[in-house]
């Protein structure tokens, strides 16, 4: 079939049913179209077909038949799409960047008809295309100022010297708006095979996996199927030094849905046409702990035996006398909270390749912490440190979530014994059921305050459900009682956080740690005692803030700044007139509904949201 691509004509031989964005990514090389979903959902691949934007894994090839293509890879070539280029780049639009080229294609069809667009059509015009990074104000500024760097230079970085107060350009800002960025999925030596991890269905079972020589015959491509029994060195993964309690794939038990029993490795039609009803596995369900209250009850089953009580960690903070200070208070509000899990959902789902190089091992792979992945891969593999070298891809979105190794340990072990390249990209479904989440959390909290309203006394318990393994388990519940009080004065506190494990996917980093989850029952708490004192919500906060000179409920004395007082100040106006409208017709009208965040003490305080009509400034 033949369509124009950015200009050119371009044959391509493939089946008419074929995803637009494969044959674009694997037949013609233009990885700038990213796949982020394949089910319309994100708008990574977006594109423009005959001028209209659309989602290149919900086209087919047929469709496309005779139509012109535009990909993020030939905007420089269009004076208007070079513009948009440079407004992005001036404005901070392109951050992460894997959402960038689907932002810009959809942009060019809106700003092919409306030059000079008004905030509400860039909105209309993005809407298709997510974003998990920038909050979208700065692409929203870039797309209406595209028009003034039409015969505008390009963006340079400011002279040596001259960097300090000037608005500056990403210094790796321009592979992401030209579609040159090298993201996990985007390359990969031509011979790599292909690795489908093979997942649990069941959140706590035994198996047994049987004969897979019937396997290999029905399907010639197939060139392993790697088991624990396969790794080198050892089965086992995490992120303390004292805790490798993950296997790279399970050894006989899975402890969540979507534990890896094996991995089957080849060419990538026959791996992904295998069923999973073909594979020879036995399964015996066991009874699954699907809460943390159940793994705390007593008698309640150890999901590992390193931890018989199904505690993981504790974090504990004490200062003062709770009791007597709680019992003195003028006023007393208590309350418990419950929180579910949070999905990252970054816009690049997991991916990578490795290679042998003789007896040293190359990792390529989308991640936050490559010293991180050294590691493991080295013990994985039972080789020095000094064997293995990881090569970070960019990272389309973390948050947190890509500091734990996901593609890493199993491509790593299947280049070494098979000596081949071996690449894995997770689908997003496989992502969202393997990937670590923010904690759920279970919390009971009260607090005290005097007459006054002078906070005086605060005692928190949180459970954290920390899933099937570790992960940062332990360092969310070390830090959610250092920052449980918030960034306000406490002389009296008494706090503790268990990370509790269950058969539910591991839980680990996620912007804040813990805290945010902790924040809600601060600022709730705060709210019924600023109203049992008589004293307005802003009001009691900026009573109780932390200033420049006070100790926290750790001990810390903040020598410099805290901002807290700061931002209340800068809301205060706002917040006079939020008193003055009814709010509940005005958030039907479209109200924001924005909560401040507070740079203080790494929280968010819910404060409650602002009722004024869009846009708010």
């Amino acid at each position: 079939m033949r369509m124009l691509v950015n200009g050119t004509a371009r044959d391509v031989a493939a089946a008419p049913e074929t995803r637009l964005s494969l044959v674009l990514r694997d037949a013609l090389g233009l990885v700038g179209t990213k796949s982020g979903c394949d089910a319309g959902d994100c708008g990574a691949c977006t594109v423009l077909l005959d001028g209209k934007q659309v989602c290149a894994c919900l086209v087919p090839l047929a469709q496309a038949e005779g139509g012109a293509v535009l990909t993020v890879e030939g905007l420089a070539a269009l004076s208007l799409g070079a513009a948009l280029q440079r407004a992005f780049l001036a404005h901070g639009a392109a951050q992460c960047g894997f959402c960038t080229p689907g932002m810009l294609l959809a942009a060019m069809e809106l700003l092919a008809v409306e030059p000079r667009p008004a905030v509400a059509a860039v909105e209309v015009a993005l809407g298709g295309v997510l974003c998990r990074c920038t909050g979208y104000r700065k692409i929203i500024d870039a797309v209406c100022a595209a028009h003034s760097f039409l015969d505008a230079p390009a963006v340079v970085l400011p002279a040596a010297g001259a960097a300090v107060g000037a608005r500056m350009p990403r210094a790796d800002g321009q592979p992401k708006v030209d579609g040159a960025e090298v993201y996990g999925a985007d390359a990969a030596p031509a011979d790599a095979l292909w690795l489908r991890p093979v997942r649990s269905p069941h959140a706590h079972a035994r198996f047994t996996l049987g004969d897979c020589a019937p396997l290999y015959a029905r399907h010639p491509g197939l060139v392993r199927v790697l088991t624990a029994a396969d790794v080198p060195g050892r089965n086992g993964f995490g992120i303390y030094p004292d805790i490798k309690d993950q296997a790279v794939f399970a050894a006989g038990l899975v402890r969540y849905r979507g534990d890896t029993v094996c991995a089957l490795v080849g060419e990538r039609a026959a791996v992904e046409a295998i069923a999973v009803a073909e594979l020879p596995i036995v399964w015996e369900v066991l009874p699954a702990l699907a809460d943390p209250g159940a793994a705390l009850a007593p008698g309640a089953p150890a999901l590992h035996d390193r931890w018989p009580d199904n505690v993981l960690t504790t974090g504990r903070l004490a200062c003062g006398d709770v009791d007597a200070a709680l019992a003195g208070a003028a006023h007393v509000a208590e309350g418990a909270w419950q929180t579910g899990f949070v999905e990252h959902a970054y816009i690049e789902p997991e991916a990578g390749w490795a290679r042998r190089v003789g007896d040293r091992i190359e990792v390529h792979a989308s991640t936050q912490a490559p010293y991180m992945d050294l590691e493991e891969v080295a013990g994985v593999l039972g080789i020095p440190q000094s064997a293995v070298r990881i090569v970070p891809t960019a990272c389309g979105g973390g948050f947190g979530g890509k500091l734990d190794v996901a593609v890493q340990p199993m491509i790593a072990v299947a280049a070494w014994v098979l000596r081949r390249p071996v690449r894995a990209v997770w689908t997003r479904g496989e992502s969202m059921a393997s990937s670590t989440k923010r904690h759920p959390a279970r919390i009971t909290a009260r607090a005290g305050c005097d007459a006054a309203g002078r906070l005086v006394g605060f005692e928190f318990e949180g459970v954290y459900d920390t899933g099937a393994y570790a992960s940062w388990g332990p360092t969310v519940a070390g830090r959610v009682p250092a920052h449980s009080t918030g960034p306000y004065r406490m002389p009296h506190a008494r706090s503790r956080a268990r990370a509790v494990l269950t058969n539910n996917p591991p839980s680990g980093a996620f912007r804040g740690f813990g805290v945010p989850q902790a924040a809600i029952a601060q600022e709730a708490l705060w709210d019924k005692l600023a109203d049992a004192a008589g004293l307005d919500r802003l009001e009691f906060r900026v009573l109780n803030a932390l200033r420049r000179g006070d100790a926290t409920a750790t001990g810390q004395v903040i020598a410099h700044s805290v901002g807290l007082v700061e931002c209340l100040e800068a809301l205060r106006p706002r917040w006079r007139d939020c008193g003055r409208k009814p709010r509940g017709p005005m958030r039907a009208a479209g109200c924001c509904g924005m909560a401040w965040a507070l740079p203080a003490c790494g929280t968010a305080s819910a404060i409650p949201a602002c009722p004024i009509p869009r846009p708010c400034g």
